[in-house]
Parts: C-alpha cells; sequence; structure tokens
C-alpha cells in the first residue's frame, strides 16, 4: 500500500510540474501568437475588405469622366465659392466671440450712485475722421442727452473703465459722439500721482499730433511721470471722476501758456482703443442739472 500511494504521489506531481511548464510556455508565446493571429486574418480578409473600397474609388472616377471640362471647372469654381462663404462665416464667428467677450465685460461694470450704465453699439462712422467721433444705436428715449459720457474698455488697463468720448448730440434713436481724440473735446482731467488737475485741449495754440491728446493748465510745481495715468476729475456735472482717460506721453516745455512758464502743456495717448471700438457704455447722470 504505501509503494501504492507513493507512485500516486509521484504522477501527481508529474502532472503538476508539467502543467506549470505549460502555462509558462503558453504566457511566454501569448503576444507572439497573437500577432501571428492578426496577419493570418488581415490577409485573409484583406480582399474583401479592399474591394468595396476600391469599386468606391472606380465609380467615383468614372463619373467625374461624365462631365466635360467645362462642367468640371464650372464644379471647382462652386467648391471654391462655398469654401470661401464658409471661411468668411468662420472669421466672422471670431469677432463675433470677441464681440461677445466684450460684452461680457461691459455687463462687470462697478455700479455707482451717481449714475446708470446702458450698453450701444456704434452704427456709423466716418472713415475720415474714424477715431475723432461716431453714431451710437441709442438716443434720447433712453435718455441720453448732449454731454453723456461714453465709456468703454482696453485689455491693456484691466479693471478700469476709460473715457472714450461724449455725445455731442443726441436725437430720439441715435447719438453722435464726440471721442477724446476730437481737438473741440474739452474737459477738465486729473493726474493722481503728481495730486494736480488740467484742460484737455485748453490752449488752442498746442501742436495736434494724431493718436494723442492734448492737455495744458499743468502746473509748474508739480512732478509728473511719464505713463501716469489721467482720469476725469468730476468737475463736470454729467462726467463723474475717475474715468480713466490715458497716460502722461511727455511734456512741452517749450509750447507755453505763459511766458512766465507758471503752466505746463503735454500729450497723453487715449486709453480707448478707438480705432477697434464696436460696443461701447452710455452713463446716464442721475439728477442732472445745467450750468
Amino acid at each position: 500500500m504505501p509503494k501504492s500511494k507513493s507512485r500516486i504521489f509521484e504522477k501527481w506531481n508529474s502532472g503538476l510540474i508539467i502543467s506549470a511548464l505549460l502555462i509558462v510556455i503558453l504566457a511566454a508565446s501569448f503576444q507572439t501568437l497573437r500577432r501571428a493571429w492578426f496577419r493570418v486574418t488581415n490577409n485573409f480578409f484583406y480582399p474583401y475588405v479592399e474591394v468595396p473600397a476600391q469599386g468606391k474609388y472606380a465609380a467615383a472616377d468614372e463619373s467625374s469622366r461624365l462631365y466635360s471640362k467645362n462642367e468640371l471647372a464650372a464644379k471647382i469654381t462652386k467648391l471654391e465659392t462655398a469654401n470661401r462663404i464658409f471661411a468668411s462665416k468662420v472669421a466672422r464667428f471670431g469677432e463675433l466671440t470677441v464681440e461677445n467677450e466684450k460684452l461680457r465685460t461691459l455687463l462687470k461694470l462697478p455700479k455707482r450712485s451717481d449714475c446708470n450704465y446702458i450698453a450701444a453699439e456704434i452704427i456709423i462712422r466716418d472713415p475720415l475722421f474714424w477715431k475723432e467721433g461716431f453714431t451710437v444705436n441709442r438716443g434720447t428715449d433712453d435718455g441720453v442727452i448732449a454731454g453723456t459720457p461714453v465709456l468703454c474698455f482696453n485689455p491693456q488697463y484691466p479693471g478700469q473703465v476709460i473715457l472714450a468720448g461724449v455725445v455731442k448730440e443726441a436725437a430720439r434713436r441715435s447719438a453722435r459722439v464726440m471721442s477724446v481724440l476730437d481737438p473741440r473735446f474739452r474737459i477738465s482731467a486729473y493726474f493722481e500721482s503728481a495730486d494736480t488737475h488740467g484742460i484737455i485741449n485748453g490752449d488752442s495754440r498746442q501742436t495736434l499730433i494724431p493718436d494723442e491728446i492734448n492737455i495744458s493748465f499743468l502746473s509748474k510745481q508739480s512732478k509728473f511721470t511719464p505713463g501716469e495715468k489721467c482720469f476725469t476729475s468730476g468737475f463736470e456735472h454729467q462726467i463723474p471722476g475717475g474715468f480713466l482717460i490715458g497716460s502722461l506721453k511727455q511734456l512741452n516745455s517749450k509750447d507755453q501758456v505763459f511766458s512766465t512758464q507758471l503752466y505746463l502743456s503735454g500729450k497723453i495717448i487715449p486709453a480707448a482703443p478707438l480705432d477697434s471700438l464696436n460696443f461701447v457704455v452710455l452713463a446716464i447722470t442721475k439728477n442732472y442739472r445745467l450750468l
């Protein structure tokens, strides 16, 4: 009995060893067998898969031969026209995306107790005076009057509400705007760093330079730094203080109003992107009163 049990035990050990060896061999050759099976099946089925595709291309080639050269040229022209229309739509979609972002920014204007905000779209520009003024689609029916400040934003001045101009005259459903680059635009301004005031376009003898704003009657006793910001002062009843006008470019020491040199004049770079504006905000002042 013990001998028979030992033989059975040896057989079981042999079987287990052989099974383990087979498992190791199969695991090692699995990837090889998989690649081989993939190649065999692909090579076998490839002709059956390729034939429909070749038939489709052949049918397309034959159908194109049914047209004359003029017909094919006409079809190509039609496709090119469709492509151009599609490209223009894609470009317009990009412009609308940018305008949408600008409108979202306009909606984030900080609330003020002295005015209400309404959005407006620029509908007319003068090609000869593109940056000096424009017409918006808001008028007296919306509370717009002459002198209403026109505001905008510029990514170069994040978080700043920028003065683009003021309403020159208003009709019921539209209004003409005079921008800060118009030589007739005249308001008081304030330099926060220098803690002094000046007058925009206060001296008519200053030289006009494109894309620059003239400012005069600046105190000679104040210390100015090129690049410092210029804001509305709030002296005008319809234009609240604190709106950004631009940044100081330089002082003109040779262009004095008085020979005693009590006052200085200079140039301001406007903060408003007047060449690319599509939408603006009108600040309707509460409790407006005439001077």
